[in-house]
């Protein structure tokens, strides 16, 4: 499929699961897509199916509040995606950020304003200030202040939205863990980020696992799917 129309279909079928790995598809479409892609898949998305995304999460019974808000938002998206970055702005969103996780209060609208709005660019200069003002980076202290699962799915969008690489690592990491293979989150993956940042990928893995994309993969896989899944992932030179 074109690459719009494999993500319209990704994000149909995950709208309907309740499994909580299905909700990483939502985030991986409206967070790690440029903004043009994100539009292109919102309009296949309404030809294919007659609605909208924003319908459908609005509408799925797999998704509650304050979750359910924070996607639509999301997935509403169209970001500036220039370079440009306002540091004003940068500060005092920072110091919003910052409040919100101390108290807990992650949900908050100006919280789901920030990250569901902001350009690229503006998000990585207010979390580098987070970063600055708090010792600390954002995600570790999401991960410290907010256990739930909307404390993960915001990691997971600011990752997303900052630094891809990490997140797909790690996804690629889970996909492969332990006993059996989640075929689907694997093959996601891989399919969907081999003309992207892949090369980022893999340095982000072999850094954090130390071990190799290719190696983890043509363990836990055989025959040809897993011919398919190397050629995608290439070398690791």
């Amino acid at each position: 499929m074109d690459p719009a129309e494999r993500d319209a279909n990704l994000v149909h079928e995950a709208v309907k699961k309740k499994d909580e790995n299905y909700i990483l598809v939502l985030i991986e479409v409206s967070c790690a897509s440029t903004p043009d892609h994100l539009m292109a898949v919102r309009n296949i998305y309404r030809k294919l199916f007659s609605c909208s995304i924003e319908e459908d999460v609005a509408s799925s019974p797999a998704l509650q509040e304050p979750l359910k808000k924070m996607i639509v938002s999301l997935v509403s998206s169209y970001r500036y995606a220039g370079e440009h970055v306002d540091m004003d702005v940068a500060k005092l969103e920072a110091a919003q950020l910052s409040e919100a996780i101390r108290e807990k209060q992650l949900h908050r609208d100006e919280v789901v304003r920030i990250i569901s709005t902001r350009s690229k660019s503006q998000l990585r200069a207010t979390f580098q200030q987070y970063k600055e003002d708090q010792r600390t980076d954002i995600c570790e202290d999401i991960n410290r202040q907010c256990s739930s699962q909307f404390g993960r799915t915001l990691k997971s969008a600011v990752w997303c939205l900052t630094s891809p690489e990490k997140h797909f690592a790690q996804v690629i990491r889970y996909s492969i863990l332990g006993l059996g293979t989640y075929e689907d989150m694997l093959t996601r993956v891989i399919v969907s980020r081999a003309e992207i940042d892949m090369k980022q990928i893999k340095e982000e893995y072999r850094a954090r696992y130390k071990s190799a994309v290719t190696l983890d993969v043509a363990g836990d896989t055989s025959f040809g799917y897993r011919d398919m899944l190397l050629a995608l992932v290439g070398s690791e030179d």
